[in-house]
């Protein structure tokens, strides 16, 4: 965190340009000091509040700088911006469901960046009355359980995370056309009602200490797990397969982790697609078109190999942008993120595989180029993201909890592939690439083959040799799966081998079984 510390306030974002469709309405700002007037607008089914009247309502201080906003209430001074849904109050993230946006070149932020920014400087809880129009700040009951609501759609499911301030006890019952969470215990709402524009969700309400979820059908089911630190609950809404399905769902139990340890669910990320065709071989071969066919064969490899669900980014010549693949990993609870892509280097000759995990820091000159080049492709089809720089730093942090198992993960596959080509170990490093920025599990990146050499450009189109790379990642990604689930206790180690008898033997190793590769430097 102190990295961030010392970085100030230069991470400020700018505000984009965004004109709301709505007119500005007056709203109330209730505090325990009495009420002000604020102004509010709503838009794609949010509500933003302008920045400078809610601040200067709570007695502090909204500056414009050359690259975003800062702002300072109680002490405390938070920062937000443009086509980011974090916002920053000191060391700590706030989360919005949408970026900030302007109005007569005011700045207006979800009323959630108040939620965010008045629990960390004031013990203020916030909470937005669309009815009666009065947006509320009081103390924090501490008896009670905070709850925050999201919700969004990612290939097909619609996922509702409720994240709470800590452990409670819930049950949840399948009605007519609803879901419903019923806590054992006090909750603090984030909203009375809200609707959503969502295939399956029609709208969230709140009322007591539980949550109604209407569907916008019948045939509309949920998968119910909950995840630890922080304590959340989340419902994955999709159709019923087979029609309809009647009666209630069985109560999970107590404060016990619902889903399943291991790894269970797998996220592969063809790189590039879509008018961002990556890196070009002299041949004219697009780096887009070899990673998706490698891991179109890489996914149907690990289902039969490790039985785990996996998921692919991008199944066609799409472009998806950065921040949607690590968000898909995120919404489908990977327990692993892989991104594979080709490499180019103007150094003539290259050739091998290399494997990286994220960090702000790369660990030597060729990683750092080989981050800006796949950047920069991707920068090209993208509009300026002037939080870019902030993001990468958050998520560099956020991904020190996973740092040593992406270290595991990328030496596994990157020992898997020097055995299987016989190229000259080219190690393992870190990167600040941004495609893993945001991935909340292990994760890693791959660069296959070197693309601007003519020989690998020519040898990366074969059959033979996608089927090669295929089967090395499989057994790397079952290698990792092996060892992490006998590490969590999962798998009880193997027996170890009977000693020779005497006057015996031992075979040989076989021949594909190579020295680990260095550590990668762990420190950023």
């Amino acid at each position: 965190m102190k990295r961030f510390t010392l970085l100030g306030f230069v991470a400020v974002l700018a505000v984009a340009s965004i004109v709301l469709a709505q007119q500005p309405q007056q709203a109330t700002l209730r505090t325990p000091s009495g009420d002000t007037p604020v102004t509010y607008v709503v838009q794609g089914g949010q509500t933003f509040f302008a920045a400078g009247d809610v601040v200067t309502a709570l007695g502090g201080q909204i500056t414009a700088e050359s690259t975003g906003f800062k702002v300072t209430v109680n002490g405390a001074t938070a920062a937000f911006g443009s086509d980011s849904r974090f916002g920053v109050v000191g060391e700590d993230l706030i989360e919005m469901p949408v970026p900030p946006a302007t109005f007569d070149g005011k700045p207006f932020v979800p009323w959630q960046f108040f939620q965010g920014l008045l629990r960390k400087s004031s013990s203020l809880d916030v909470t937005w009355d669309a009815n009666a129009k009065v947006l509320s700040a009081r103390p924090l009951e501490l008896s009670a359980v905070a709850v925050q609501a999201s919700l969004t759609n990612v290939q097909g499911i619609s996922k509702i995370v409720l994240t709470m301030s800590g452990p409670i006890e819930y049950a949840i019952v399948k009605e007519a056309g609803a879901y419903t969470v019923r806590f054992k215990a006090p909750i603090r709402a984030p909203f009375g009602e809200q609707t959503y524009e969502d295939p399956y969700v029609q709208k969230i309400s709140f009322a007591g200490d539980a949550m109604r979820v209407q569907l916008t059908a019948a045939d509309v089911v949920a998968d119910a797990y909950q995840l630890e630190e922080p304590f959340r609950i989340v419902l994955d809404m999709r159709k019923a397969v087979g029609g309809p399905m009647q009666g209630t769902t069985t109560p999970l139990p107590g404060l016990k982790p619902v889903e399943q340890p291991g790894i269970r669910t797998i996220v592969i990320d063809p790189g590039h697609g879509g008018k961002e065709v990556g890196a070009v071989g002299s041949g004219g071969l697009f780096e887009k078109d070899v990673t998706l066919a490698i891991c179109r064969k890489l996914a149907s490899a690990l289902q039969e190999k490790t039985g785990a669900r996996v998921v692919l980014t991008r199944d066609d010549d799409t472009l998806v942008s950065l921040d949607q693949r690590t968000a898909i990993a995120n919404q489908y609870g990977a327990d692993l993120f892989l991104s594979v892509h080709l490499n180019a280097a103007v150094v003539k000759g290259a050739k091998g595989s290399e494997t990286y995990f994220l960090s702000l820091e790369a660990s030597d000159e060729l990683a750092r180029k080989a981050a800006e080049t796949e950047n920069a492709t991707a920068a090209q089809h993208a509009t300026p993201d002037p939080s870019a720089d902030l993001k990468l730093i958050l998520w560099d942090l956020a991904q020190q909890e996973y740092l040593q198992e992406s270290s595991r993960f990328a030496s596994t596959i990157q020992e898997e592939l020097n055995a299987a080509s016989g190229v000259q170990n080219r190690g393992v490093k870190q990167a600040p690439f941004k495609v893993l920025v945001g991935a909340t599990m292990p994760a890693a990146l791959v660069e296959v083959a070197f693309i601007s050499n003519p020989e690998e450009e020519a040898k990366i189109q074969t059959e033979e040799f996608q089927k090669t790379v295929v089967e090395a990642i499989s057994r790397a990604v079952q290698r990792y799966k092996t060892e992490y689930e006998t590490r969590i206790g999962m798998v009880q180690p193997a027996a170890p081998a009977a000693a020779p008898a005497a006057g015996t033997t031992t075979a040989a190793p076989p021949a594909t079984a190579t020295a680990a590769p260095a550590a990668p430097r762990t420190g950023t």
